[in-house]
C-alpha cells in the first residue's frame, strides 16, 4: 500500500497557497509594527503568533523579559542580546515581545509561549531604536512632529512624549554629547520599561561618513549610560539584536559593523561589570519547526508515521546505494520532526545555501519554500510524499529571481538555463526538461530531479561545500514513487549531456559557471556548415561500404550509374537524402525501382538483375548519422594545435578518449542507418522481383568494408549470396530452376548468365559452384558435357570444365536424343551403388545422399527452393525427408512456404519456428491452439542489463509452453524495469498425422497471422512427410 502523499496530509497556509506572498512579507520591520503601518502577518497579534513556532529561544526570552518588567528577579539580568545572522528571527522575536506585553488579549495561543498569569498588571512602556529606519542626517519624524536625529533622540520621545525630548534636545544634534545615566534613569521612571534596539549595525553605516563627524564615537557612552540606567530601574530591560554567526563570526554586508558593537558591548561588559545574556531566538535544530508552522496551516500527524516508516524501508533495502550513516541514524527522527519537508532539503539550505553572502537564513529558506509550496499545490505531480530539495524549480521565475538578484548567482544562470530548467519567459527546454520528455515520458521527472538537487548543492561560499557525491544524491532522490534504476540512466544521461557539470573527474557532481568540454564541443559542431559535414559523411559512407565481395556503387542517380554486365555483383548504396525507407512502413523507393528496371539513359532493360543488390538509409536514423558526423568533426579538430593546447590537461585527456569514442559512434550510426537491404527474390512486391531485409547492429568498427560485410551476412543468412566455397546444389535440382531442362541443352555460359539475370535465383559469387554443380551431375550420370571435339560424362575420366559459349551441357534424355551421348566408344557404365556426392541441409549442413535407382524428392537451400526430380540414365535422387525454411516476415515467410508444400503434395510433419527478439512469446499462444499439433519450447534463452553495466541477468529453458508462460511473467516483469533485453526462442510443433490442406495452406496461414504476428520477422523451417507418408 502506497504512503500517503503530502496532499493528504498536509494544508499550506492561504497566503502561501494562494501565491500572495510578497518579498516584504518575509522583512520584518519593527519601526512599522509600532506605528501600525506592517503587514497584517506582523501588525495583527493573533495572525502573528499563528505563524510562529513556540522555539526554546523564544520562551526563554519571553520569560526573562517579563520577569523583569513584573520585579520577579529574572536569572537572566536586566540586559540582553540576540544573536543569530541576517533571517535568523531576531526582529521577529522582538515585534513578539511588543505583542505579547501590549495586545495579550489578541493572542489565543499565547499559552504556547509564555504562562498568561506571569505577565505584568501594569501597562509596559515600549521604546525601540530601529537603525533601518532612523535618519541621522534629516532626523526621523516621531510623535508630535518631532524630527529626532539619535537613537537617545528617538528613545526620548517614546519614553516620555515630547517633554521627553525637550530634555535631551540638545544632545540630539549631529556630533552632541548624549545624555548621561541619570537623565536617562529619569527618562525611564518607575515603571516596567522595555527598550528595544534593532538594525544598530546598519545606523552605523549611516553614519561612518565624515558628515557625521563625532556621532559614532557617540554611541559609545551613550550605550554604556543606558546600561547604567535600565540596571538601575528594577523593572527595565533593555534588549538588543546582534547579526553574528557561529564562533562569534558576521559573514553578512554590515559584517564589520556587527564586529564592531560586539567589541564595544564587550568593552562596556567589562567596565560595568554588568552582564549580557546573548540568547538565540531560534536553534539549529527548530527551525524545520519554524518553517513548517509558517507554511502550513495544518499537518494530520496521525499518518506522519506511514510515511516515515516507507522511507526507511527504502534507506534500508538501498543501504549500498545511500551514504554511511555511522553509529547514529537520525533520518528518520528529522523526517518525523520536519514533516513534510524532508531532512536532506534542510540540510543543504542550512549547511551550503546559508553560507552564502545574502541569503539571510529563515527568512531565505521561507522565501525559497513558499514559492516551492504553493507550486506544488498548483501543478500536483504525483505520489510526492516529501518535499525534497529536487522539488525546488529554478524555473519558477520568482525563484529565479531569488538566485539572480538577491542572492548574487547571476554567474549560473547560463548553467540553469542549458542543463536545469527553464522560465515562461525564456521559452525552449534545457536538457534536464528535454530528458523528462524523450527518456522518461509518463515517468517521475528524473532528469529534473537529478539536476534540481545538483544545482543546490553546487550554490555554496566554499568551496569544500560545492557538490555533492553519488550516494548523496541517491539520498536526496530517493522516495516511494522513485525507481532507483532511472535515477542512475538520468545522472549518466546529464553527465553525458550537461554544458556545464565539472567535467574534471571530481568525485562530485556539480555544476560550474563555466562551460564544459560538452559545450565546447558543441560549440565547434555548430561551425561546419551543412556542406562539410555532407561530404564528411559521405566519405565515411564509402569508407564503410568499400568493396570487399561485392562491388559498391556509391550513390547512383540514374540506370546508367550501375554497369549492366557480368562482372560484379554490384552493391547501389542510395544516397541518404530523398531515397530513404521507413521501417514501420518498408516500400520501395523509386529510384531503386528504376535502377533495377532499366540501364543506360535510354530506359532500356536491364539484363542483369540478380547482379545486382540495394542499401538504402533509414529516415529517422539520417538525423542521427549527421549528429555524429558533427561530433567527429568537432572532436578531430579539436586535437590540433593552439585549440587543443588551450585546454585543461583532464580536457585534454577527455578529447582524446573522445574522439575514438566519435569515430566508434559515428561508423555505428552510419551502419545503423543503412540497415535496409533490397536484393533480387520474388517477394512481397509481385510486379518487382525484389524483397527487403533489414540488418540489425549494435556494434560496430570503423574498419573500411564494415558495412558490406553486414549486407552479405543478410544475404547469406537468406541463402541469397552463394560463395565459391559453398557445397554446390544438386544437379536436378538446379536443372530444374533454369531452363535446362526445359531445353535439355544450354551453353555453360547461358546457363551462367540465367545466375545473373533470374531473381529466382540466388546471386553466384564466381563460378565455381556452378563448375562443381556440373561435375557432380556429370558423376552422376545426369548430364553430359561437350565443348569441341571433348565429351564428358559418367565414367569418362574428368576434365576441365570451362564456362562459354563453346562448352554445352546437356541434360542425359536430351543427349541420348541427340546421339551425343554414349560415346561412340563409351565403356559399361558404373555399378549401381556408387558413393555420391553431397548436397545442402537446410540450414546450409552439408546433409549425405545415398545413389541408388529410385526416384524422390531432394530439398536443396542455397541455389533455389525445393524441387521434385526425376532420375536419368539410371542415376536417381537419393530419398528421404525434406526440409524447407524461410527467414522474412511471418505473413510472407508462410505465404511462400505454402506454395512449396502444395507444389510438393506433401504434408508437414513438424513446424520449428524462431525468433530472435523481445516479441518472441507473441506466437506461443496461437501456436498451442494450432488443430492436431503438439507444441513444445525447443530452446530459449535470453537475458537483461542495466545498461552501465551495473546489473545484468540471463536465461536459458526448455519444456512446455505452460512452464514458458510462468517464466514469461516473471522475464517481462524485469524488463519494464528499463535497460538491454534479449530473448531467442524457438517452438517445436508435431503434426500427427502430417498436415495437409487443400485450400493451399490459406487456413494455415490465417491461423498463424493473428494477434499483429504478420508484420514480425520470424526463421520457419517445415520438415515434410517423405512420398509414402505423403499419401492421403
Amino acid at each position: 500500500m502506497s504512503p500517503p502523499t503530502i496532499y493528504e496530509l498536509c494544508r499550506p497556509r492561504a497566503d502561501v497557497l494562494e501565491g500572495r506572498i510578497r518579498d516584504e512579507d518575509f522583512a520584518a520591520d519593527l519601526s512599522q509594527v509600532l506605528k501600525g503601518t506592517a503587514p497584517e502577518l506582523y501588525k495583527n497579534p493573533a495572525v502573528f503568533f499563528a505563524n510562529t513556532h513556540p522555539t526554546r529561544g523564544l520562551r526563554d526570552l519571553f520569560l526573562a523579559v517579563v520577569d523583569r518588567l513584573t520585579g520577579s528577579g529574572s536569572q537572566l539580568g536586566s540586559i540582553l542580546r540576540l544573536d543569530t545572522s541576517y533571517g535568523g528571527g531576531k526582529t521577529h522575536a522582538l515585534i513578539g515581545l511588543n505583542h505579547i506585553l501590549t495586545a495579550a488579549e489578541q493572542i489565543p495561543n499565547l499559552a504556547e509561549f509564555i504562562d498568561p498569569a506571569r505577565l505584568p498588571s501594569q501597562k509596559v512602556t515600549v521604546a525601540a531604536f530601529d537603525g533601518e529606519n532612523a535618519d541621522p542626517m534629516n532626523g526621523r519624524r516621531m510623535a508630535g512632529d518631532i524630527l529626532a536625529f539619535t537613537p537617545w533622540g528617538e528613545l526620548a520621545v517614546q519614553l516620555a512624549g515630547p517633554a521627553g525630548y525637550e530634555r535631551i534636545r540638545n544632545s540630539d544634534r549631529l556630533g552632541a554629547a548624549p545624555p548621561g545615566a541619570e537623565t536617562l534613569r529619569e527618562l525611564i521612571g518607575e515603571r516596567p520599561v522595555l527598550i528595544l534596539i534593532d538594525e544598530l549595525s546598519i545606523y552605523l553605516r549611516k553614519i561612518k561618513g565624515p558628515a557625521a563627524g563625532q556621532a559614532a564615537e557617540q554611541l559609545t557612552p551613550f550605550l554604556t549610560d543606558l546600561i547604567k540606567a535600565v540596571n538601575s530601574s528594577p523593572q527595565a530591560v533593555l534588549v538588543f539584536t546582534l547579526a553574528l554567526g557561529k564562533g562569534g563570526q558576521s559573514v553578512d554586508a554590515y559584517g564589520e559593523e556587527n564586529q564592531r558593537i560586539d567589541r564595544i558591548f564587550a568593552e562596556l561588559q567589562s567596565v560595568t561589570g554588568r552582564q549580557i545574556t546573548a540568547l538565540t531566538p531560534t536553534s539549529e535544530d527548530e527551525t524545520v519547526q519554524v518553517l513548517t508552522r509558517r507554511l502550513f496551516e495544518s499537518i494530520d500527524r496521525s499518518r506522519v508515521e506511514e510515511v516515515v516508516q516507507s522511507y526507511q524501508e527504502i534507506w534500508s533495502r538501498t543501504a549500498e546505494a545511500l551514504p554511511p550513516v555511522g553509529q547514529s541514524d537520525d533520518r528518520a527522527v528529522n523526517l518525523r520532526k520536519g514533516y513534510p519537508l524532508h531532512p536532506e532539503l534542510i540540510d543543504t539550505l542550512m549547511q551550503k545555501t546559508s553560507t552564502l553572502e545574502n541569503f539571510q537564513r529563515v527568512r531565505g529558506m521561507l522565501r525559497l519554500l513558499a514559492q516551492t509550496v504553493g507550486q506544488l499545490w498548483r501543478e500536483q505531480p504525483r505520489g510526492v510524499t516529501a518535499v525534497h530539495l529536487h522539488h525546488i524549480d529554478p524555473g519558477n521565475e520568482r525563484i529565479r529571481l531569488e538566485l539572480s538578484t538577491k542572492l548574487g548567482l547571476q554567474a549560473f544562470i547560463p548553467a540553469i538555463r542549458a542543463d536545469v530548467s527553464t522560465t515562461p519567459e525564456e521559452g525552449g527546454k534545457a536538457l534536464s526538461q528535454r530528458l523528462d520528455a524523450q527518456e522518461f515520458t509518463g515517468m517521475e521527472p528524473y532528469g529534473s530531479m537529478a539536476a534540481r538537487t545538483v544545482l543546490f548543492h553546487s550554490l555554496a561560499f566554499n568551496e569544500p561545500l560545492k557538490g555533492l557525491s553519488r550516494l548523496e544524491l541517491n539520498y536526496s532522490l530517493y522516495a516511494p514513487a522513485v525507481d532507483p534504476a532511472f535515477v542512475d540512466k538520468a545522472v549518466r544521461l546529464l553527465q553525458e549531456e550537461s554544458e556545464y557539470l565539472d567535467d574534471s573527474g571530481t568525485s562530485k557532481l556539480r555544476f560550474l559557471t563555466d562551460a564544459n568540454l560538452n559545450q565546447m564541443v558543441r560549440k565547434r559542431e555548430g561551425q561546419f556548415d551543412l556542406e562539410s559535414v555532407r561530404e564528411e559523411l559521405n566519405r565515411r559512407i564509402g569508407t564503410i561500404f568499400a568493396k570487399q565481395r561485392l562491388e559498391p556503387v556509391l550513390f547512383p542517380s540514374s540506370p546508367a550509374d550501375i554497369p549492366d554486365d557480368t562482372d560484379g555483383p554490384y552493391m547501389a548504396v542510395i544516397h541518404w537524402e530523398g531515397h530513404t525507407v521507413e521501417q514501420a512502413n518498408i516500400h520501395l523507393p523509386e529510384l531503386v525501382v528504376r535502377l533495377f528496371k532499366e540501364k543506360g539513359d535510354n530506359a532500356n532493360v536491364r539484363l542483369n538483375r540478380n547482379n545486382l543488390v540495394f542499401v538504402c538509409a533509414d529516415a529517422l536514423q539520417v538525423d542521427d548519422m549527421l549528429r555524429k558526423a558533427r561530433t567527429y568533426l568537432a572532436l578531430q579538430q579539436m586535437q590540433q594545435g593552439d585549440l587543443f593546447a588551450s585546454l585543461q590537461s583532464h580536457q585534454q585527456d577527455q578529447v582524446k578518449e573522445r574522439y575514438g569514442q566519435a569515430q566508434q559512434g559515428f561508423a555505428l550510426a552510419v551502419q545503423q542507418c543503412y540497415r535496409h537491404v533490397f536484393y533480387p527474390e520474388r517477394g512481397q512486391w509481385p510486379e518487382v522481383p525484389l524483397t527487403h531485409a533489414a540488418i540489425t547492429v549494435t556494434s560496430a568498427s570503423s574498419e573500411p568494408g564494415v558495412g558490406q560485410k553486414q549486407v552479405e551476412r543478410v544475404l547469406r543468412e537468406a541463402r541469397e549470396l552463394v560463395l565459391a566455397e559453398d557445397a554446390p546444389p544438386a544437379p536436378n535440382y538446379m536443372a530444374d530452376k533454369t531452363p535446362l531442362k526445359r531445353m535439355g541443352v544450354m551453353s555453360t555460359r547461358d546457363l551462367r548468365n540465367e545466375y545473373y539475370r533470374d531473381p529466382a535465383l540466388p546471386i553466384l559469387l564466381g563460378d565455381e559452384v556452378l563448375k562443381k554443380c556440373l561435375r557432380m551431375g556429370l558423376d552422376q550420370g545426369l548430364f553430359v558435357y561437350k565443348e569441341g571435339d571433348r565429351l564428358e560424362g559418367q565414367g569418362l575420366p574428368p576434365g576441365t570444365l570451362s564456362i562459354s559459349e563453346d562448352a554445352k551441357i546437356f541434360t542425359m534424355d536430351k543427349a541420348l536424343e541427340l546421339s551425343v551421348w554414349p560415346p561412340k566408344t563409351a565403356t559399361p557404365a558404373g555399378e549401381p551403388g556408387v558413393e555420391q556426392p553431397t548436397a545442402f541441409g537446410g540450414d546450409g549442413a552439408i546433409a549425405a545422399v545415398a545413389g541408388g535407382g529410385e526416384t524422390g524428392t531432394a530439398v536443396q537451400v542455397g541455389l533455389g527452393s525445393t524441387s521434385t526430380g526425376g532420375g536419368g540414365a539410371g542415376v536417381a535422387p537419393p530419398p528421404g525427408p525434406g526440409v524447407i525454411e524461410r527467414t522474412d516476415n511471418v505473413k510472407t515467410a508462410l505465404t511462400q512456404l505454402a506454395q512449396q508444400v502444395s507444389s510438393s503434395g506433401k504434408g508437414i510433419k513438424s513446424l520449428t519456428w524462431r525468433m530472435n527478439s523481445g516479441d518472441g512469446f507473441l506466437p506461443m499462444a496461437l501456436l498451442k491452439a494450432e488443430p492436431g499439433a503438439t507444441v513444445r519450447v525447443e530452446m530459449m534463452e535470453g537475458g537483461w542489463s542495466s545498461g552501465d553495466g551495473s546489473a545484468e541477468w540471463s536465461f536459458d529453458f526448455n519444456g512446455t509452453p505452460e512452464e514458458a508462460a510462468h517464466l514469461r511473467g516473471f522475464i517481462e516483469g524485469q524488463w519494464r524495469r528499463g535497460g538491454e533485453k534479449s530473448l531467442d526462442i524457438t517452438y517445436q510443433l508435431s503434426y500427427e498425422p502430417p498436415l495437409r490442406w487443400d485450400d493451399n495452406g490459406e487456413g494455415w496461414i490465417a491461423r498463424l497471422t493473428r494477434a499483429g504476428l504478420s508484420a514480425q520477422t520470424a526463421t520457419i523451417r517445415l520438415e515434410l512427410s517423405t512420398a509414402t507418408e505423403a499419401q492421403p
